[in-house]
Formats: C-alpha cells, structure tokens, sequence
C-alpha cells in the first residue's frame, strides 16, 4: 500500500487539505519504506482471528495502537483508507464531542438477513436501533475515537471469529470490522450524522470529493465489478508505480478522474519502482 499513500498524499495535498496526513503501517516483513507524509509503525493484527488472515483487522488494530501512544490535544480525527484519491477539499464540519460524520453503506442496514445474524450474535437487543449502516470515511473527535478503538477491534474479532456471522456475511465476512465498528460506536453513544464524502470506482458519477477505487475501473456502464468481471480497464491490483496509466474514453467519470490525476503523479514521480 506504499504507492498508494503516496498517491493519497499527492492528492489530498492538491486539493487543498491542510491538516497532516499520517500512515498508520503495520508491521511486515517488507523493508521499511519513506512516506511522503508522517507515518507511524503500528503493530500487525491481521492473524488475530485464529483463521487465515483478515487484513482488515489492522485498521482498528493500527488506530488502537497509534492511540495509545498519542499525546496530542483532542481534535477532530478524518478515517481514510488508503486506496483513496481527494478530488476536492473537505471543509471541517466542526465535530462535537459524542458526533460524527461517515458514508453510509447499505449492505450495513439493520434489515438485511445478514445484519440481522450478527445484531442478534453480538449486540445487545437494547442497541439495536442505534446501530448505523455506516464506515469508511469517518470524522470523528480523537477522545471519542480513543474509548471507541479497543471494542472496536475487540468485537471485529468476535464477529471475524464466529462461524455462524462468516458464512450469513458476504465473502466470508469480510465487512465483520466495519460491524465491529458500528457495534462500538453504539455502545459507546456516538451518533453519525449521513455525508456524502465519497463514490467508489464504477458508481458512474463524480460529485463526492472523494474517490474510493476500491474496485477496478471498469466500462462506463458496465455491471458492478465481480471477480472475473470482463471489460477491466485499470486495477489497484495490477498497477505498477510509476507506469503512467491510460485514461480510457469509455471510463465513467470517476474512473477517468482517478486515472488522470494518477497519470500527473506518475508523469512527476518518473520512473521509480517498488524495488
């Protein structure tokens, strides 16, 4: 994920963010690397769950640790994910202590099947309404976020570890953080107020300030991605810093932003690899 911190900090700088951006890096057995913009070594998570990896295990894990140590004032925390690329600025809302504000994320409504499987398996029937379909992206007070970190993580690996929730969950439930999140922040009395920060690759539209390109760019038009999805135009998983990628005409909008912005980038860097 270095190339893509790297492309987040280019980004987030153009457009027009000011407060710092740090990486939270887990612990691998890579060699270290230098970050374009602060960066803290955190502890790695992904084998907590007794199972094979969950990757995502280290977000809350990387968030609890940097916590821990962090002596900073109090300020309002912004959540991105790596494979993000700021298109436009995102004014400080002005959080209040016990608020947030996130994406919503349907496949996270209490009403599904699946939701239901895990309300029931871990969360208190009294809490259930409380419980938001929302993650990734995320602003929130950092003394809010410290209490919320450790049962955050905790309940991701009760939910990653429970069987039952891995196979009503889709993809053998990959999206057990983002509930172990959601689950937390109702236990602990946060209410997310629903904002528009973001649109993932293949969403056709570019009105959020944000691209998520959590997806490979695919024809404009075209299905959602699946895995073996045809018509690929670009991916994150097959892309190599610092290759200047095509912008294809047939992309949606937010697939020819997101290229062209990483064609700028990599036109600066040159020709610099991973090795």
């Amino acid at each position: 994920m270095w190339w893509q911190a790297e492309f987040l900090q280019y980004t987030y700088t153009k457009a027009g963010m000011r407060a710092p951006l740090t990486a939270l890096v887990s612990v691998t057995e890579e060699k270290p690397r230098t970050f374009s913009c602060s960066s803290v070594t955190v502890s790695n998570y992904r084998h907590c769950c007794g199972e094979a990896l969950y990757a995502p295990l280290n977000k809350p894990g990387g968030i609890s640790d940097w916590l821990r140590t962090d002596r900073s004032p109090d300020e309002t925390v912004f959540i991105v994910d790596p494979d993000s690329a700021f298109m436009n600025v995102i004014p400080e809302p002005g959080v209040a202590p016990g608020q947030a504000y996130s994406q919503e994320h349907r496949y996270l409504h209490s009403d599904l099947p699946a939701s239901k499987v895990v309300l029931r398996r871990h969360c208190s029937a009294k809490l259930h309404n409380r419980v938001q379909p929302v993650g990734i992206y995320i602003l929130i007070r950092k003394s809010d976020l410290r209490r919320l970190a450790p049962r955050w993580l905790q309940k991701s690996i009760e939910i990653r570890s429970d069987r039952t929730c891995r196979d009503a969950l889709p993809h053998n439930g990959w999206v057990s953080e983002m509930w172990g999140y959601v689950i937390a922040a109702a236990e602990s009395g946060i209410h997310h107020h629903i904002a528009d920060l973001s649109q993932a690759t293949g969403e056709n539209r570019l009105s959020a300030p944000i691209i998520h390109y959590c997806f490979p760019v695919v024809k404009r038009d075209a299905p959602p991605w699946r895995s073996g999805t045809k018509g690929v135009l670009w991916s994150k998983w097959s892309y190599h810093p610092w290759q200047i990628p095509l912008i294809p005409s047939n992309a949606p909008p937010e697939g020819r932003a997101l290229l062209a912005r990483l064609a700028e980038f990599a036109a600066l860097r040159g020709t610099q690899t991973f090795g």
